[in-house]
């Protein structure tokens, strides 16, 4: 009887895949249609979900629905890394589009408390943002948009009349141009033609570093508070120039599952996040269940997600008077696959979107009044909310001219009021200095927004996450900030309100008879620099020690005191003149906002010399990062991301497949990200051990370090402390186990360390507490050479973000970075990812560092 249901099911699955490949009712109401606007099928040369769609046939369509239709907008608002096309689609009636302008400034007066009463909810179109697959490899989305654009362009039912008339619909069909076009010809190139549902076929595994991610394996829908890369800065502009009022973010999920649509679980649910948000998404629930009741398919809701952190597509719209909806829809992962549900065909997952597509824009259009008045109140609150908090608004500065300058324009991208400061203020014992230092207020209309920036939070209702429980970017950037009560806020002398992030003008400060030149490490872009000087040709230079010398600052003489890591540049003994050396220099500092000076003697007032010993000269490193299977594709794709686009260095990608001694010996430098390298056999180890030996330098990350320290290239100890329980204590109900098994996870949290800022892997800092992000459980002791570990995590070292029960104590005083002697070389094994989401500039330095400078570590201070 259960077989034969079985067959049953299947055969009815089948069968509806097979429809779906003549007929396009099997995914849109059967109304009559605009015979002179093309279909899908027509353009792209198959009925859609036949094949998956390539970015360029995608992008080919919409270009040819917006030449035919009167009632799209078609508009390019970034290019991916790859160069390809991000574009919007902006449908609504021929008439508003006539006036779409004046229908935008009216919208956008809605989030102006001063002006929102002026607008008249009853008459203005709601706005409705809809985008699909932001990782590429959940590809039923971007199909279905396809599908989504052409009903709305050629639709002439009354139902299609009226949301043309009351709705601006954005149709956002690839978030993730990249990586859909990685997935699709995976895919298109496995597909057989009598479909082949076994999930152990090569159509359903991927190769690394798979389409879920963009060109650089980033996550990009962790990346809508971030900002790191283009596809993320555009959509924002976006976002914020239509502030819409509904935004849906299609996605995919396991095989086995079926459909989900937000709310999510309501116990962790951002605090920030208004209720009513909550209620909103739970009243437009409904509408995407009697949708997916009509086509009799299963859905859940209130489960496995949530509204926490607000750099994911769903929830940062909750930050911003708009209801942002969460779709996972089981992926076919191919054409069609065996689940525990049946067979799971590619159309079936694409009419699921689809629907719930459609199901969005009929609950819009229904509460389309009560959505804008939401949009309404929601900054009136704000307003009500910053001025009657405790907190008057946070000030922030740091001595990293490009750090600032970036942070900043992330504040102004997600359209938060920042002030210079034009008066020197004391707070917290830290000086924040006039016209170098900025304040945000919690009185503004985006009070949600900045308080979700710079709080810290320790206190949570629920213990699972489904991303990270901590962000707190004036930490992530290591800034130098402080929260500011009402009273202390009275005190600030502010300038105009900042429009646009200013940078310095960097420059060479030359002289008449220059020695040499020098500039500091503490700014982001001196590694910029020292690499220039070091493609070039050029003898580069790096002091141990600070140096107390008179510098040449627009001719005239102004002493001086460089840090530790300060780079010099001598005019001897180089393969260029003196002019040449100049000219070089003076681009340079042009180009990367920094300032270098020149130095007319050797010698410094504290009578030591630039031959000095403590003066050691740098090798221009030779670098390449292990990936492939065994490794983690995020992590490597943040180191790549770092020195491709940051630092402008052409890294080397080497598969674990082809280490090999030969394929090693030309890098002095080896960096392996966090992974499991399960991949590596003994002789690859010992590759690995013997080339480092040879005094070369290994950087290990997280999971590499613990690979490092497994397979004894290191000698690190984990700390296991004490637990105290006894067996009767570990009982617990078997139904709790999963939120037992996450209490005690850490998925993401911010903790404090302490550095020893003498040695060169903390050169450059402008003090000695650095904010890191940490993962997992793992801790590992100190070293018992007690010069080895340069950064410990302090004595109270959780800063924000969710931990397990008596962790705080577990990793306190214990070792964040390590540095141990193999051979004549060096492994440098950091514990915590200091390129963290490409957003962590404070670990960045470090890093460099462990690049730049691990070489010059003596090896009487390695473990």
């Amino acid at each position: 009887m259960y077989l034969r249901a079985a067959i049953i099911l299947i055969i009815n699955v089948f069968s509806t895949y097979l429809i779906a490949q003549e007929d396009i009712t099997y995914y849109l109401p059967d109304i009559e249609y605009d015979t002179a606007i093309p279909t899908p099928e027509s353009v792209i040369g198959h009925q859609v979900g036949e094949w998956h769609i390539s970015h360029d046939k995608l992008v080919h369509y919409m270009e040819k629905l917006a030449e035919s239709s009167d009632r799209i907008i078609l508009q390019e608002y970034a290019r991916s890394h790859e160069n390809r096309p991000l574009l919007n689609l902006i449908i609504s009636s021929p008439k508003n589009l006539a006036r779409i302008d004046d229908i935008k400034t009216t919208h956008q007066k809605l989030c102006i408390p001063s002006e929102a009463n002026q607008v008249n909810t009853d008459k203005e179109p709601i706005v409705v943002y809809q985008g699909y697959s932001i990782h590429g490899n959940e590809s039923s989305g971007v199909n279905a948009s396809m599908l989504v654009a052409y009903y709305l362009a050629a639709g002439q039912s009354p139902e299609v009349l009226n949301k043309l008339e009351n709705g601006i619909f954005i149709i956002d069909p690839a978030y993730n141009p990249d990586g859909i076009n990685r997935f699709a010809s995976w895919v298109n190139s496995h597909k057989s033609k009598n479909l082949v549902s076994d999930p152990a076929d090569r159509e359903y595994t991927e190769a690394y570093p798979r389409g879920r991610t963009n060109h650089y394996w980033f996550d990009l829908n962790r990346d809508w508070l971030l900002l790191t890369h283009p596809e993320s800065q555009g959509r924002i502009k976006v976002f914020h120039d239509w502030k819409p009022n509904i935004l849906t973010d299609h996605h995919e999920m396991g095989t086995n599952s079926t459909f989900f649509f937000q709310p999510g679980i309501p116990s962790r649910t951002n605090p920030n996040t208004p209720q009513r948000n909550q209620d909103l998404t739970e009243e437009i629930g409904h509408f995407h269940a009697h949708a997916l009741d009509s086509i009799n398919s299963l859905y859940y809701t209130k489960s496995s997600f949530d509204d926490y952190y607000y750099g994911k597509g769903s929830t940062y719209p909750d930050a911003n008077a708009c209801v942002g909806i969460l779709f996972e829809q089981a992926s076919s992962r191919g054409h069609l696959q065996e689940s525990v549900n049946g067979l799971l065909s590619f159309p079936f997952t694409i009419r699921n979107q689809v629907v719930t597509s459609l199901s969005t824009q009929e609950a819009a259009i229904a509460k389309r009044k009560e959505m804008l008045d939401y949009q309404r109140t929601f900054y009136q609150n704000n307003i009500k909310d910053g001025k009657n908090s405790s907190i008057g608004g946070w000030i922030y500065t740091d001595v990293d001219a490009y750090k600032l300058k970036r942070y900043n324009e992330i504040m102004l991208a997600h359209q938060l009021e920042v002030y210079p400061i034009t008066r020197d203020i004391k707070s917290e014992g830290k000086i924040y200095k006039a016209n170098q230092s900025y304040f945000i207020p919690m009185e503004q209309i985006q009070s949600k927004m900045a308080k979700t920036i710079f709080e810290k939070v320790r206190t949570f209702p629920d213990s699972l996450f489904y991303d990270v429980s901590a962000w707190t970017m004036p930490l992530a950037f290591d800034l130098q900030y402080s929260e500011l009560n009402k009273s202390s806020k009275t005190k600030l002398k502010l300038g105009q309100r900042m429009q646009e992030a200013q940078s310095i003008v960097g420059k060479l400060h030359a002289a008449d008879q220059a020695y040499a030149y020098i500039f500091d490490w503490n700014q982001y872009k001196s590694a910029n620099v020292l690499l220039g000087l070091q493609d070039a040709g050029l003898n580069t230079k790096m002091t141990h020690k600070e140096l107390d010398v008179n510098i040449n600052a627009d001719r005239q003489k102004v002493n001086t005191i460089f840090g530790r890591g300060s780079i010099i540049v001598p005019l001897q003994n180089q393969s260029k003149s003196a002019e040449e050396i100049e000219a070089l220099l003076a681009d340079l500092a042009k180009e990367n906002d920094l300032n270098i000076y020149a130095l007319s003697t050797g010698m410094t007032e504290t009578y030591m010399t630039l031959g000095n010993p403590d003066i050691a000269a740098l090798d221009r490193p030779n670098v390449m990062v292990i990936v492939g299977d065994g490794t983690s594709s995020y992590d490597a794709g943040e180191i790549w991301h770092i020195m491709d686009q940051r630092l402008g260095y052409p890294l080397t990608k080497m598969e674990t497949g082809d280490v090999s001694p030969s394929s090693l010996q030309r890098y002095n430098t080896i960096v392996m990200a966090h992974g499991w390298y399960g991949t590596l056999d003994e002789n690859q180890i010992s590759d690995i051990s013997d080339w480092v030996k040879k005094g070369n330098t290994l950087i290990t990350i997280r999971g590499g370090t613990d690979w490092a320290a497994q397979k004894k290239l290191i000698d690190l100890e984990r700390y296991k402390g004490k637990t105290g329980k006894s067996k009767a204590d570990k009982y617990q109900p078997y139904e709790v186990h999963p939120v037992k098994r996450g209490a005690g996870i850490v998925g993401g949290a911010i903790f404090e360390t302490q550095m020893d800022l003498t040695h060169p892997l903390c050169y450059g800092y402008a003090d000695d507490i650095l904010p890191v992000f940490h993962r997992g459980t793992n801790v590992y002791e100190p070293t018992n050479n007690p010069y080895a570990t340069p950064m410990k995590y302090t004595s109270k070292p959780i800063l924000s973000g969710y931990i397990p029960r008596g962790f705080d104590s577990k990793i306190a005083n214990q070792a964040a970075l390590t540095v141990h002697r193999l051979g004549g070389g060096r492994v440098i094994a950091f514990q915590d990812n200091p390129n963290f989401r490409g957003y962590w500039y404070g670990g960045t330095k470090q890093f460099y560092n462990a690049i730049f400078f691990g070489a010059e570590i003596s090896s009487r201070t390695m473990e």
